[in-house]
């Protein structure tokens, strides 16, 4: 059974629309991203990354080409840093933020590829940031911030000038290194440290208390003495009227009263 001229060109139509729809690539990036294309030909064709980049939209190519997507807006690297040491060779942990921003994306994946960071940036910016920290010491990382952003500052232009001598296209827009952080031991000696400065400021407080009150007691005594003499009485005597003030005072309030003479001996049953 032949078929007709019209039936076999509308199933060449749509065997070659199926081929099509089989072997495309769609390429839709997300705001703030691009697509970059990198062609790999099965037989024609050349080779690699394309200058040009998909900016917003969406376009279809071949299956043979792989869409890469690189964000073109500024993004924020976070690389932590342990025991870096001060000028005072105090061990400090930082969590440092680099913001930058991918000027041409086609051009450094072509030449660097995706990881340019951690295969051309990253070792170098470790040791700006060794130091960069080596120059201050411990209480100027942790308190003044002053110094702190001059490190920041010292930080940002030397990896900006990095990454330029690479021939990076990428822009990098600043570098903080955040707060300085004792490593776990030192700052175990730190607070065992400040716990033992307490303490010593709590005993030399309790010794000088101590101290007041004896002064205080002995001024009483010699002010106490001062007036028996004056009053021409024998130690006992002042003790007597000493007594007979205080009872005189409880009787004021008491429901009963009974005064015992002096002398006199009382035994409660």
């Amino acid at each position: 059974m032949k078929l007709s001229a019209r039936r076999f060109m509308m199933l060449t139509i749509l065997l070659c629309m199926t081929i099509l729809s089989i072997g495309c690539t769609v390429a839709q990036p997300d705001p703030g991203d691009v697509a970059v294309y990198q062609d790999r030909p099965y037989i024609f064709g050349h080779e690699g990354i394309r200058p040009d980049v998909l900016t917003e939209g969406r376009d279809v190519t071949w299956l043979s080409t792989t869409i890469i997507y690189v964000t073109t807006a500024p993004q924020t690297l976070h690389v932590p840093f342990q025991d870096l040491s001060s000028m005072d060779n105090i061990l400090l942990d930082f969590d440092t933020s680099v913001q930058l921003r991918v000027v041409d994306a086609a051009d450094t994946l072509k030449r660097f590829g995706p990881r340019w960071w951690e295969n051309n940036a990253l070792s170098p910016y470790n040791s700006i940031v060794r130091k960069a920290v080596k120059s201050e010491k411990m209480a100027q990382m942790m308190s003044d911030p002053v110094a702190a952003e001059k490190v920041d500052q010292e930080v940002t232009e030397q990896l900006r000038a990095l990454i330029k001598a690479s021939g990076i296209r990428v822009e990098v827009m600043a570098v903080n290194l955040g707060k300085a952080k004792p490593n776990d031991n030192v700052l175990a000696q730190m607070n065992n440290t400040a716990a033992e400065q307490q303490r010593n400021l709590t005993l030399v407080a309790a010794t000088i208390a101590e101290q007041q009150r004896k002064l205080e007691q002995e001024a009483k005594a010699d002010a106490d003495n001062a007036y028996r003499n004056k009053m021409g009485l024998s130690p006992e005597q002042y003790l007597a009227r000493q007594l007979a003030e205080i009872q005189a005072e409880a009787c004021k309030t008491a429901a009963a009263c009974y005064l015992v003479p002096q002398g006199t001996n009382i035994v409660a049953k």
